[in-house]
């Protein structure tokens, strides 16, 4: 398939989305979605994901040694929840630590999904190892936070990481912050 065929391909499945969004009472267009998780609370949530990172870490040396296992998906809703949130962040690389524990979650599911249809043969491990070991990368915590605290520099009365501490350490403050967030979520996923 030449580059000209994919653009029509695209082209085509572009307007046939839109036709089916008309059908549904929709724009034909979904709206843009802003980005609004603040760099505290983000920084709060990265934290929260830490624990996650050290699960995926465990997963990554399983399947490094070539075997798969059932996960239980239900111990790890908290952490799905995170991850949601923050690839709402205003920060790229907090919302990169999100993206990264979704995806990680997504591929556990899809493993799981292999192995209740009987289809471990079908998992190619090296390649799902070297997925994972990509995401762990981009939930570790380094330099790129900086970078989302500088890009938001002045943007908040108080100091970014200050604030987030003040959230870790202060569960209902925290949970404050993360329902306001999800009542916006909500909002958002309503309105289209």
């Amino acid at each position: 398939m030449t580059n000209d065929e994919l653009r029509v391909d695209i082209a085509a499945l572009t307007e046939r989305l839109r036709q089916i969004r008309i059908e549904q009472g929709l724009t034909p267009d979904p709206p843009e979605r802003e980005d609004f998780v603040d760099i505290p609370l983000s920084l709060a949530l990265v934290e929260r994901l830490q624990p996650f990172r050290a699960i995926a870490v465990k997963y990554a040396s399983i399947l490094a040694a070539g075997q798969v296992t059932r996960i239980d998906m239900d111990k790890l809703v908290e952490y799905e929840e995170i991850a949601h949130m923050l690839m709402r962040s205003v920060g790229f690389w907090c919302g990169l630590h999100g993206f990264s524990a979704g995806a990680t979650l997504q591929m556990m599911k899809h493993i799981n999904e292999m192995i209740d249809a009987g289809k471990t043969d079908e998992i190619n491990t090296s390649d799902e190892m070297r997925k994972i070991r990509i995401y762990i990368g981009w939930m570790t915590k380094d330099d790129g936070l900086g970078h989302d605290l500088f890009d938001q520099h002045g943007k908040y009365d108080m100091d970014a990481r200050e604030e987030a501490k003040r959230l870790l350490a202060d569960p209902d403050a925290l949970q404050a912050a993360i329902d306001a967030a999800n009542k916006i979520i909500e909002e958002d996923d309503t309105d289209e």
